[in-house]
């Protein structure tokens, strides 16, 4: 039987395997899973390779440069007074005596002349021409273009656009709008932002336009201290104040302590004696060559219809900034008066600014303030001045709720009242 037994499994021996375990690297999975890495690691060199050699191309054409917040120095960096106590007294001097007269010559005054001119000339290099083109219909269907010409202030460069301060009434409704440099090189510029109250606007110019070497014939606008001028200070208007492009009068100041209320705020204007014309436009400088002044036509002081005014450059910096960094002038809606403590104890009137109106539709009245009304706090702060509110107002932003108290009179006498704000770009 063992016999048997024996010889049946060596018959049957042939079907026994002896099974191996297969090797990691022959399987398939892992085979895919290292072509595939590989094919990753030779792309990413390839990519990386590619990079590094299209890189200052990709930036000479697509890299937009990081804008550059436009700012101005303040007055009192600019102008700083005086310190009459500590200067040393200066002994008396011998007194002059004119021994001789000296006849002045036609030469001498054509020297005078031509140093103004140099000034207003320096001054030129600043200024630009805005052309405003808008297409309209006539009568008769027909399509025609009609063009409006005024000046132009350069007042800043943010690395990515040239910005020019123009009229905001003379550009809002062109359809195209085109700057002319001094180099009488023409760019076409967009409407970056403007301000309704002084009507002011900013432009735009894309400095990738301009061809090599533009910029070195240029200047930015040498902002000076209107608070600084007097009455019979000598000015001189650049830019067209004759109503034509290059036009140049020289003349003085009139008054230059005129103040003029707008919606928030006021203005401090400058009046001279110098002639104005009906589109007139651009600049009042000093004999330092500082622009004092930004020529108006929107207030008029009544006694000086026909003369050129213009806004005191120190009153507009902050709304030049705001306009050229692209930021919202928000408003509350009022006009106002400043309540002096003289006037509070006479008239017996809360000290604040007195509302002698309120503008429709504005978040003043959105928020109940009456004319009437004696503006004495707004988020906590003590009001005095309505130039105070004008500044306030430049810290904040659209869509911003603000607390304003403000005195009204009842049968009771004066009753402190709160109001919620909300403001608006006007």
């Amino acid at each position: 039987m063992a016999e048997e037994k024996n010889r049946d499994e060596e018959e049957f021996s042939f079907v026994k395997e002896k099974i191996k375990r297969q090797r990691f690297y022959q399987n398939k999975t892992f085979r895919k899973i290292v072509f595939q890495l590989v094919l990753a690691i030779v792309c990413g060199a390839v990519a990386c390779f590619v990079f590094v050699i299209s890189l200052p191309w990709m930036e000479d054409h697509f890299h937009e440069e990081e804008r550059q917040e436009i700012s101005f120095p303040r007055e009192e960096e600019e102008d700083e007074p005086a310190d009459i106590l500590q200067e040393p007294v200066q002994p008396p001097q011998e007194p002059i005596v004119i021994t001789e007269s000296v006849e002045l010559e036609l030469d001498d005054y054509q020297k005078l002349y031509a140093k103004l001119k140099n000034v207003a000339d320096e001054c030129a290099k600043s200024l630009v021409t805005v052309t405003a083109a808008s297409n309209d219909t006539d009568w008769f269907n027909e399509t025609y273009e009609s063009q409006e010409r005024t000046s132009g202030l350069l007042v800043g460069n943010n690395g990515v656009e040239l910005l020019v301060l123009t009229i905001y009434s003379r550009v809002q409704s062109a359809d195209q709008l085109q700057v002319t440099l001094v180099n009488y090189l023409t760019m076409d510029a967009v409407l970056k932002n403007y301000d309704t109250v002084t009507d002011l606007a900013v432009l735009s110019v894309n400095l990738a336009d301009l061809p090599e070497g533009a910029m070195d014939q240029i200047q930015m606008a040498n902002l000076g201290s209107s608070r600084s001028m007097r009455a019979g200070d000598p000015v001189i208007a650049v830019g067209r104040p004759a109503g034509v492009s290059g036009s140049v009068l020289y003349g003085n100041l009139v008054s230059s302590g005129y103040t003029v209320s707008v919606i928030d705020g006021e203005y401090d204007l400058l009046l001279t004696n110098m002639q104005r014309a009906s589109e007139s436009s651009g600049v009042l400088v000093n004999l330092e060559g500082q622009i004092v002044g930004l020529l108006e036509q929107s207030y008029r002081d009544p006694g000086s219809r026909d003369t050129l005014t213009a806004y005191g450059i120190s009153g507009v910096k902050d709304v030049i900034e705001h306009l050229s960094n692209s930021q919202d002038l928000v408003y509350i809606g009022i006009m106002g008066a400043d309540v002096t403590q003289e006037t509070a104890q006479v008239q017996s009137i809360p000290k604040g600014v007195y509302i002698t109106s309120v503008e429709m539709n504005s978040p003043a009245m959105d928020a109940g303030i009456q004319q009437g009304d004696v503006i004495i706090e707004i988020n906590g702060q003590t009001i005095n001045s309505i130039s105070e509110i004008q500044e306030m107002l430049l810290k904040f932003s659209r869509e911003q709720m603000i607390q304003v108290l403000v005195m009204r009179l009842g049968k009771e006498g004066y009753k402190e009242i709160s109001c919620s704000v909300v403001l608006e770009r006007l």
